[in-house]
């Protein structure tokens, strides 16, 4: 129909938003769209096709799932192969435990599962959340949850489930850490008492912060199941403390990253009007961006406050002075970070930024200061 309209009118059927309506057939085409990525998600059965037909006819009540049983040879092996259309709304969870409650009822045996192709580690990790969930298990790690998930899924009846080539993120190498937190202590100290400017004090305040809430991790873990009564409690700190250190790490490499964008800007050419407003343009964005870092990395570090003085009341006692220094050093990474983001504030053209910047900025330290002052006294008391 679009192509017949086309081609009788010479235009297109939908008027631009901009731009004009005639068509150009030697331009080609633009293909402009979205598409939530699907999954193949196999489930191995041991039945009848007539069984794992009523169980994939089940399955597809579902608007989110396409599901056809696949019959493999004459020793009754029989797959419910699946396309999960939207893995954010039906997980690899949903689609196994349906499976197994449909297959009970037809005395079927349910033996795991494998992917098709790739997996998203999005999608992984939901369904070892959901496990988590169901089984009232501790688990906090990356790695743990995909070691779990693979044996709850029976991911590795069919072949082993090697995560480097199977999950989309490991497979293309993403790695959400830049060189400073990729490479050795040595290294980083070697890069921050180098002569250039960057890394600087904010990366050094990320890495300071960074480390407080480690510390804090160490003294959760040393505390779960030495500490009697502790253990709730560290269920919910230890989860809350590792998302931090997540969000950190990032911003070690960042603030690196952000100086030398704004050093780029600064040699931006001149010569021409174009040039000078092209450069003014660039180097207020570069500007706003080595003042947004840091500020990020207070609100991130500021975060821990309330896990660390959950800590500070049910922490093992002979992890005090561990707890100490955590509670030191991430008022000092908040403190440089603060140092950082005033220093470069006054670069910020409008006012009305540079004070909601400066004031938030100072809301933060306060808080921090105040906290640090507070848990510090509670501890030497």
């Amino acid at each position: 129909w679009y192509q017949r309209r086309v081609r009788e009118s010479g235009s297109l059927p939908v008027e631009p938003p901009y731009g004009p309506a005639e068509v150009n057939p030697t331009w080609g085409t633009t293909l402009v769209g979205y598409m939530k990525g699907f999954l193949m998600f196999n489930v191995n059965t041991i039945g009848t096709k007539e069984q794992a037909g009523k169980i994939c006819k089940s399955l597809n009540n579902r608007t989110d799932i396409r599901a056809r049983p696949i019959v493999l040879d004459d020793s009754g092996s029989v797959i419910i192969s699946c396309e999960i259309v939207d893995p954010s709304t039906c997980t690899m969870y949903d689609v196994m435990e349906s499976v197994k409650e449909m297959a009970a009822l037809q005395s079927v045996a349910v033996i795991g599962s494998h992917i098709v192709g790739s997996v998203t580690l999005s999608a992984l990790m939901a369904a070892a959340d959901a496990y988590i969930k169901r089984e009232n298990v501790f688990l906090v790690k990356e790695q743990q949850k995909i070691r779990y998930v693979v044996d709850r899924l029976g991911l590795n009846s069919v072949s082993e489930f090697k995560a480097d080539s199977k999950v989309v993120e490991y497979v293309l190498g993403v790695n959400r850490h830049g060189p400073l937190m990729t490479g050795s202590v040595h290294s980083f100290i070697e890069s921050i008492g180098g002569m250039t400017s960057s890394p600087g004090g904010g990366s050094v305040a990320a890495l300071v912060s960074t480390l407080a809430v480690a510390l804090g991790q160490m003294t959760g873990w040393l505390t779960y199941g030495s500490k009697k009564g502790a253990g709730d409690a560290m269920r919910n700190i230890l989860p809350a403390l590792h998302k931090t250190v997540d969000k950190l790490t990032p911003l070690v490499d960042a603030d690196a990253m952000a100086f030398s964008n704004y050093l780029a800007a600064q040699r931006l050419p001149q010569q021409s009007a174009d040039d000078v407003e092209r450069r003014e343009e660039a180097m207020e964005e570069a500007v706003l961006t080595i003042v947004h870092v840091p500020l990020k990395i207070m609100e991130v570090a500021s975060e821990c406050w309330d896990s660390l003085d959950k800590l500070v009341t049910s922490h093992n006692p002979s992890l005090k002075a561990d707890l100490q220094v955590a509670v030191k050093c991430l008022e000092t990474g908040i403190w440089c970070a603060y140092k950082t983001v005033v220093f470069n504030i006054g670069d910020v053209k409008s006012e009305e930024v540079r004070s909601e910047l400066n004031t938030k900025a100072k809301v933060l330290l306060d808080k921090s200061e105040a906290c640090a002052t507070r848990l510090l006294a509670t501890l030497d008391s």
